[in-house]
This record gives structure tokens, sequence and C-alpha cells, in this order.
């Protein structure tokens, strides 16, 4: 007879796990589960002993793991492969089955391919009974995060009667670690439920151990993050990634700090806050335990109930995991704090938004994000890290100088530089201070035609003339006052640009010059508004003491 458990296995690290008494019900059934050493996080072999009820066969028996207990499924790959492959390769362990009448018989325990797409791998039990070999198929239990079910089903023996069942799993498959203990140090405990062929009530047991030295697990978590911002726009992908060496304590919270710089887009968003939500991102995670494609497709949600609002993180079975993160606007943070005890060396994050919007905005200011990580060995970790930036070229810088306000001789001198890594200044709108205001009459247009000979067309041409401007660094194309502003677009975009306005383009009040002359005001404030030539716009403010 054989017995292959569901094992939907998604990290291994070191662990052991330490049997407590089993509890025994009354028709029989007792469940001892004992590892060979107790350091958590440790590879240990496993024994694990069942009593079931006499007088009776067991149907179904469902073995629910202590959260965190784990087997290598990358241990040896083509295990999980094609046909089963009843070999030392593949060999998990030793097992036996008791009968009444019969005695026990000795058999092997076998990682092979699963048998239901619910299975992430299954287990093949071979002894000298018959049937052989019988299938436990090992799968994630939907109730406890990171913890396994597995799932035997066994043959109706009548007229004997299994009475028990004994499985001792190696350390080691393949000469590569297979089994993990959690990495906490509280009570472990695995459950065992059992139907039977006959008339005794269904039934469970359970068992529990205490892993120790968790003191001893390292905890160092690094966390990278990187903002790319829409060309045209503010709208920004962010992506951040947590990596972790394998072996060490497996996270159970993180939070994650975001820059006040990167704020949501809220008209994007609030079409998400319901219970079913948006797809707004993509996620991948890598373990130890499991192949790298295993955990490649995850997605990420935005979805949100009241005033909550949250992000959850769901990779597609046979490995199912869901992480949810509670987003809390006031502290701009998100918080997972439920994370399963599962060793995750990457895992990472690609956030967009819904429907080809982005879920936020960035003002490309220099800043970092910030993580907390408490692990299941208690250790806590806090860490920063600086965000790198792509498509987020410096704003343009000005500066400039008055002159002559004191003697109702207004001079306005300005000078625009580009950004670093930005596209060249193509037009800038300048507007002036109270006091200071722009006069159409000093651009003055004329219209000159040269005489056609005879049969022909004329040719005409304007030509403008604007008294009190000079432009060095670039040509105008057009100059125009609009609003109260003066507009200039230029033929060709530069990187360095000087304006010089004066009177008559640009008068002044009798106010403010009283003002100036007798020292009785502050700092004058032009706004400016710098167009470049990938058509992205900047809004500097320029304040200068008046001379």
């Amino acid at each position: 007879m054989s017995s292959r458990p569901k094992l939907i296995v998604l990290a291994v690290t070191a662990a052991s796990v330490a049997a407590l008494p089993a509890s025994a019900l009354a028709a029989g059934e007792s469940l001892s589960v004992t590892p060979s050493n107790l350091q958590a996080g440790g590879s240990p072999s496993i024994s694990a002993t069942y009593a079931f009820a006499a007088s009776d066969t067991p149907k179904t028996v469902v073995t629910s793991l202590a959260a965190g207990v784990l087997a290598n499924l990358n241990a040896n790959p083509s295990c999980l492969v094609g046909a089963p492959e009843l070999t030392p390769s593949c060999g998990i362990g030793s097992a036996s089955v008791t009968t009444n009448p019969g005695g026990t018989a000795p058999g092997n325990l076998y990682l092979v391919p699963p048998q239901s797409s619910t299975d992430a791998a299954g287990i093949d039990l071979v002894t000298t009974l018959s049937p052989t070999p019988q299938y436990i198929g090992v799968s994630l239990n939907p109730n406890t995060p990171g913890g396994l079910n597995l799932t035997t089903t066994f043959p109706d023996t009548s007229p004997a009667d299994i009475t028990g069942f004994t499985a001792d799993f190696s350390s080691a498959l393949d000469g590569q670690p297979f089994t993990r203990l959690p990495s906490y140090c509280n009570d472990a405990v695995t459950t065992m439920s059992v139907t039977y062929y006959g008339a005794t009530a269904p039934s469970s047991a359970a068992s529990s151990f205490t892993p120790t030295g968790c003191a001893t697990l390292s905890y160092a978590p690094v966390l990278t993050a990187a903002i790319a911002r829409d060309t045209g726009d503010t709208g920004a992908t962010i992506t951040a990634a947590i990596t972790q060496s394998a072996g060490q304590a497996a996270s159970k919270a993180i939070t994650l700090q975001l820059p006040r710089g990167l704020v949501p887009n809220l008209v994007a968003d609030a079409p998400c806050l319901n219970s079913t939500g948006c797809k707004v991102g993509t996620a991948t995670a890598t373990s130890p335990l499991v192949p790298k494609a295993a955990l490649a497709n995850g997605t990420v949600t935005l979805s949100g109930s009241g005033t909550t609002s949250a992000i959850t993180i769901a990779f597609p079975a046979p490995f199912p995991i869901s992480l949810t993160g509670a987003i809390s606007l006031t502290s701009r943070s998100v918080t997972f704090a439920s994370v399963p005890d599962v060793p995750l060396t990457s895992l990472a994050l690609s956030i967009t938004g819904p429907s080809g919007a982005k879920a936020f905005n960035t003002d490309c200011a220099p800043a970092s994000i910030g993580g907390t990580f408490t692990s299941y060995s208690s250790a806590t970790r806090t860490v920063t890290a600086p965000i790198v930036y792509t498509h987020c070229a410096a704003s343009p810088t000005v500066s400039g100088s008055t002159s002559g306000l004191a003697g109702g001789q207004p001079k306005l001198k300005v000078t625009i530089t580009h950004g670093k890594g930005a596209a060249n200044i193509a037009t800038v709108v300048l507007a002036l201070p109270g006091g200071l205001k722009f006069s159409r009459a000093a651009i003055v247009s004329h219209r000159t035609c040269t005489k056609a000979a005879k049969g022909k067309t004329a040719t005409c041409s304007i030509t403008t003339t604007i008294t009190g401007l000079g432009v060095s660094g670039g040509m105008p194309k057009s100059v125009a006052i609009h609003g109260g502003k003066l507009q200039i677009t230029l033929k060709r975009p530069v990187g360095k640009l000087t304006l010089t306005v004066s009177g008559p383009l640009v008068s002044e009040g009798k106010s403010l010059q009283s003002k100036v002359k007798k020292h009785k005001t502050g700092s004058l404030t032009f706004s400016l508004k710098v167009g470049d030539a990938k058509h992205a716009t900047t809004t500097l403010s320029l304040k200068l003491k008046p001379h």
C-alpha cells in the first residue's frame, strides 16, 4: 500500500520539530510528530505515527502540518515531471502500514508528480501490501497560511483493518535538504482528521512540538525600489523588491513606507475601491523550495471597503499564496501583517495602475523608500533604500536681477537654463508682480510689399518691432502679450536663454516706485512657465530684490 500527500511547498530553510504527547480520542485515534532535532528553520528528519480506531479501516486521512513545516521541491525537480520515478533519487523516506490481522508491512516513500491540478506534488508509498503504490496529495492548507495538507485515501482492506501508519521523512532528497521546520519558536501544532469505511464516526487528533534556537537564525532583508515617470506627465510606475539569503528566518510582517513625492492618483484609483478591485500590477517571487516558474506570475490588486483600502498580492495554483497589505494614506504606508512562514529569497512588485492609467504620481524629488520587517523568529529590522528614478529629468532653473525701479525706469534680466537630462527650452511665459505691467503698444508690426512686375503678384512681408525686449541665446519665432503675460516661442529650442525687459515694453506704477525709493518693499515675485521641446512644462518662481 502507498500513501502520497499533496506537497504544495513554497520555501525551504533550516527547521526542526519536537513532538509533544499526542492526543488520543475515545475511538483510539492518535498522532505523534517527532523531528530528529528542534532547531528552528532546520532540516531534520521527521517521523509521523498514526493510530486509528480498532475494528475499522480509515478511508480518508487529512494531515494538516503545522504552519512552516515544508518540503523542498527544488531538491530534485525531475521527480515532479513525467512518470513516477520509484528510485532512490526520488526517495524521501520510509513508511509502514499495520493491519489486523496481518501485522506490519514496511515500505518506502517517493516524491512523485501531482495527480491533481490543486496539488503541488505527490507522494507514493510502496509497501508489501496490495494494492501498491498508494498516493498522497500535497496541497496548501487554505485555512493556515504557510501550512500544507497531506491527503491520503486508503483502500478498503476488509476483512482486515488498517490500524496504524508510520511515515519517516528523510532530511534530504538526492543529497539536497528536503524537510524544513518553522522559523518560529512557539508551539507548532499538526492535526489529523479521519473518516472510516465502517460505522466509526469521523474523528481527529493532534500533536505539537516547539522549535528552539530562534535567536541563532539570521535575518537581514534588503529593500530596493525604482520609479519610472511617464513621458509628458507625472504618472509613475513603481517597482519594489525585497531579497533575503536562503536559510534566513521568514518574514511575518512587512511595512513599506512610501516617500512624500509619490502620491496616489485618486481619479484613476477611485473605481477600484470596492470588493472586486482592479488589477494594478504584477508580482514575482523566488523560494529555495520551489522551481522559479512556480511564483513567476503573481498579480497585484487594489481594492477597498468603506474608508479602508488594500493591495493584494496573489499567486495562482498550485501555489496559491496571497498577501494582503492595508494602505494608510495618513502615514503613506502599506502593511502586510500576515505573511506565511515561507522562506522567500525575493519578492518583487511592479505597480502600474488600472486600465492603462497610473496608480501613482511622482514629483521626481530625490527620496528613499523605507521598510520595517518582523521575522517569525521575533527579529525586527528597519531598512531604507534610495529610489532610482528614470525619465525624471531635472527641472529648469532661473536667475535674474532688477534695476531702475526707484527711478521709474524698470529693467528686468532673467536667465533660464534647461534641467540636466531635460529637453531644451522651447517656450517661455513671463508674468510680472503687482506694480509692473506689460504694454502691447511696445509691439509694432509693419507690412512691407514690393512692387510686382506686370502680370505678377506683389510680395509682402510683416516685420515686428518690440521696443524694450532683448533676447540672447535664441531667436524668437513669435512674441505676444496675452492675459497680461509675455509669451515667447523660439524658432529652435535652446539650452540657455536670457531675456532683458525694459520700457516701454514694461511700465511701473507710481506706488511701487515710491516704495522702492523709500526701501519699503520686500522681494518681488516673478512667475515663469517654461516649456521644453518634448512639450513638458514647468512653473518656476523667481524672487528678486527691487533696485
